[in-house]
């Protein structure tokens, strides 16, 4: 068995996650932070900045609009490695009436369109990753002409590496909530010539909700019941969750998981 990663929510989205044994992948546009998103951006922006000259002013400016141009498509669903955090049931958990999930991190492995990733937090970890994916562009030549293909090939690899790392890094302040990502990789294609999108690698269709008067890209992520690898470990219960154990145990068997085991948070928080 893997480590186990969990996932904190109120019981509501818990009751879903275990009748639909689905999770849901969101966009990293739609994160409960978007200053997330800025973190590497504002880096790779600083980078460019202090590498431009006379020379290569064209190279590194046509880079930037690329860059600024291209949304990420990238889709993450969050966990935490600490099964009993208070900012964790405080912030995703209703203020501890919800639970965690404890999942198999192993059992993700086995699915080819995610990668699971612990946060990066440390920023000279960061700043290297940054470095070593800006290389490529550093080695074209200063003249070399934008509209060229390799250019654009070698900018679009590029930017698909800084999403991801983008998708993967926090500030250093986050650090406390151990967080663990579900990473999904996409494409997303706009067929202007047949006026549609067309999607390869994809987790399923493309599905949206409403929250707070915007739309919400997802994919959805489904997950077995109880097999060898199993998805699910453990539940644990928030400080303030009202659950009764034999129900709970009887809700999860109904669904599948009978094994799972049920255990409380050892927090005093009230």
């Amino acid at each position: 068995m893997g480590n186990i990663i969990y996932h904190y929510c109120n019981v509501e989205s818990f009751k879903a996650i275990i009748e639909n044994k689905t999770l849901w992948l969101s966009s990293v546009y739609n994160l409960n932070d978007y200053k997330e998103i800025h973190w590497i951006k504002d880096k790779i922006f600083k980078k460019i900045k202090n590498s431009i000259t006379k020379d290569n002013f064209l190279k590194y400016k046509s880079f930037e609009e690329l860059y600024s141009k291209q949304l990420p498509t990238v889709y993450i669903a969050s966990f935490s490695q600490g099964s009993d955090l208070l900012s964790q049931w405080r912030a995703y958990a209703n203020d501890g009436y919800g639970v965690a999930i404890g999942f198999n991190s192993d059992y993700f492995k086995e699915n080819n369109l995610v990668q699971t990733s612990n946060v990066l937090y440390d920023e000279q970890s960061q700043e290297k990753q940054i470095d070593f994916i800006l290389e490529p562009l550093e080695k074209l030549p200063g003249n070399i002409n934008p509209d060229s293909k390799e250019f654009i090939k070698t900018c679009k690899a590029i930017i698909i590496d800084i999403n991801n790392l983008s998708a993967k890094s926090k500030n250093e302040l986050f650090k406390e909530e151990q967080e663990v990502r579900l990473i999904h990789n996409p494409k997303i294609i706009d067929d202007k010539e047949n006026k549609k999108f067309i999607f390869e690698d994809n987790l399923s269709e493309m599905m949206f909700r409403s929250v707070c008067g915007n739309l919400i890209p997802y994919f959805e992520l489904k997950f077995e019941e109880e097999i060898e690898t199993p998805a699910i470990i453990e539940i644990i219960k928030g400080p303030k969750n009202k659950f009764i154990d034999e129900e709970a145990k009887i809700f999860l068997s109904n669904n599948g998981f009978y094994s799972v085991d049920i255990k409380s948070s050892k927090s005093s928080y009230r």
